[in-house]
């Protein structure tokens, strides 16, 4: 009887510290804003998947701050002119430095092929453009794929996502529970150096 009781005790305690995660998780969907408004980075880094991501990260590029732009997860048979196209703000939109990833299909690609892009350059900091319930999970994967890069959050409300309906909490639900795991994992996964060209 002892041992039930002190499984049992173990077994809600293990609820009780899940539930309150998943309630911590949301509030911070909820509430987080973009890192660092006013400060430019060397580049941002949209990564595709939700609507009006890359109008946010066209705008962010449009109004200077940064000058280069990455957008990852692009399919194949999008072209840059399609993307660019979409902006439709009254400051022009510089005429160079967008640079489109083909090769990625999840988060975890995605922290890949930022990797791959930024070694290529001398950047030091991003600014990295997601939903709001997506950038936990894209934070924790870019931030191990990229040591010693400084990564600033912008979170965004996608605008068909409505926090009262059932599809929010089923994201939220999920990415909570995808977030936990590849926090873990990367916890126990050594972190590389970036290979980055010899100025």
């Amino acid at each position: 009887m002892k041992v039930f009781k002190t499984v049992l005790i173990a077994c809600l305690s293990l609820v009780a510290l899940w539930a309150a995660g998943l309630v911590a998780f949301t509030i911070n969907v909820m509430t987080m804003s973009p890192q660092h408004e006013e400060e430019t980075t060397d580049a941002i880094v949209v990564l595709t998947g939700g609507n009006e991501r890359v109008e946010e990260g066209l705008k962010l590029f449009a109004t200077g701050r940064a000058s280069h732009l990455f957008i990852s997860g692009v399919h194949e048979d999008v072209k840059k002119r399609e993307l660019t196209a979409r902006w439709t703000g009254n400051t022009a939109m510089p005429p160079c430095c967008i640079t489109l990833g083909y090769e990625a299909t999840t988060t975890e690609q995605n922290a890949e092929e930022a990797r791959k892009w930024i070694e290529e350059k001398d950047y030091q900091s991003i600014r990295l453009v997601t939903g709001n319930y997506h950038m936990p999970r894209a934070y924790t994967e870019l931030a191990h794929a990229l040591p010693g890069i400084d990564i600033y959050a912008n979170p965004m409300k996608q605008p068909d996502l409505d926090y009262l309906s059932s599809r929010f909490a089923k994201l939220v639900f999920v990415e909570y529970h995808k977030w936990m795991y590849r926090k873990a994992t990367l916890l126990i996964t050594p972190q590389e150096p970036l290979q980055q060209p010899e100025s």
